[in-house]
């Protein structure tokens, strides 16, 4: 896998704004990380995007999921890690089985997913990986992201911190959203 420039703690307030909001339909996916040890009173905090621009030096076109697992991540423990991911699309097929196969070799990590909008939801595969991600209950929870989780993302995720994120007009995509995912996970077809 290719080396990517680091890119730090802080998500610009643009790409925030602009990546997760749920009515547009930007072509990157960003991921904005949370991880704590169980034995470990704080938390660090990072976030990559997809590398896939045709421009990019870079030939590797992982996703961010698969970045973040596979280049960002480090075991520095047997405690019980958790992870907690506010991704601007929801994992596609082939990251949801990627994400199964690392929770396989890491019995001690859990990850909590909070998506801003669905991705290709007509795709069976897409729709399948998701429930059986969700399937690995106590190891992994998907949602939607709720008001609550784009004002913590901005106060977190942002340089600034303060609380003037207003997601207006995000409820009723997100009430889409959350019902869409819920008739993914029950296995009722779109």
């Amino acid at each position: 896998m290719s080396r990517r420039k680091p890119r730090g703690m802080y998500v610009s307030e643009m790409a925030l704004r602009e990546h997760f909001d749920p009515c547009n339909y930007p072509k990157k996916t960003y991921l904005l990380c949370k991880l704590q040890w169980a034995n470990s009173g704080t938390f660090w905090i990072h976030w990559v995007r997809n590398d896939n621009d045709k421009d990019n030096d870079n030939d590797n076109d992982s996703h961010a999921e698969e970045y973040f697992l596979e280049e960002v991540f480090e075991l520095r423990s047997s405690s019980i890690c958790y992870i907690t991911w506010y991704l601007s699309w929801s994992p596609c097929m082939t990251c949801c089985y990627i994400i199964r196969n690392f929770l396989a070799r890491h019995p001690n990590v859990n990850i909590e997913i909070h998506v801003a909008r669905l991705y290709k939801t007509r795709w069976a595969g897409t729709r399948r990986g998701l429930r059986e991600l969700a399937r690995l209950r106590g190891r992994v929870t998907i949602d939607v992201m709720e008001i609550k989780d784009y004002r913590y993302c901005w106060k977190t995720f942002t340089q600034k911190g303060d609380d003037n994120f207003l997601p207006v007009n995000f409820q009723p995509a997100i009430n889409r959203n959350r019902q869409m995912l819920k008739n993914i996970l029950k296995g009722l077809h779109l």
